[in-house]
């Protein structure tokens, strides 16, 4: 602190040119930006948040979903669907399901199989997918991302995947 303070006045000290002092309140400036952004992040530190409050992370956007039966890619603006199935639903709209769904952690202990649906989700901008096991249950499903289950809180299974 003694530092900054001592090099402040000792500018005042010294006779600077007018392109001296626009040079030194723009480093000052940069400093201070610098100084506002570590401390936003330093301020804000969300630790102890769970990972997921969605399915889908936040600021991330799907490129792929890989069903069993089919395959949902980004074209440009729209969606399109490898599938043996004729399948009726709106892609649009089981995209939005997908960015929409919230999920609350789940506690119990339970055994996953590999028996369970499996949906791999790619991102663009991401090097590898998320896979999304899922286990239904009678009434609720729950769903598996890497270590942690979690429930889905406003969907159920069948409304995530492509259907005749």
């Amino acid at each position: 602190m003694i530092l900054p303070c001592f090099l402040f006045t000792s500018l005042f000290m010294v006779k600077l040119s007018q392109r001296a002092w626009n040079n030194v309140i723009i480093v000052s400036m940069l400093a201070l930006i610098m100084l506002f952004n570590l401390s936003s992040n330093f301020l804000n530190d969300d630790s102890d948040a769970p990972a997921f409050s969605t399915l889908i992370p936040q600021g991330l956007l799907i490129s792929t979903i890989e069903f069993s039966n089919a395959k949902v890619e980004r074209v440009g603006q729209g969606w399109r669907i490898e599938s043996k199935l004729s399948v009726s639903k709106d892609l649009q709209g089981l995209l939005d399901v997908w960015q929409s769904v919230e999920v609350s952690p789940f506690e119990e202990n339970l055994q996953w199989g590999d028996s369970q649906p499996k949906v791999t989700v790619w991102f663009i901008g991401q090097a590898e997918p998320i896979e999304y096991y899922f286990l239904i249950l009678a009434d609720k499903t729950l769903v598996k991302l890497g270590q942690q289950t979690y429930q889905l809180v406003n969907v159920n299974y069948q409304t995530l995947i492509p259907t005749e």
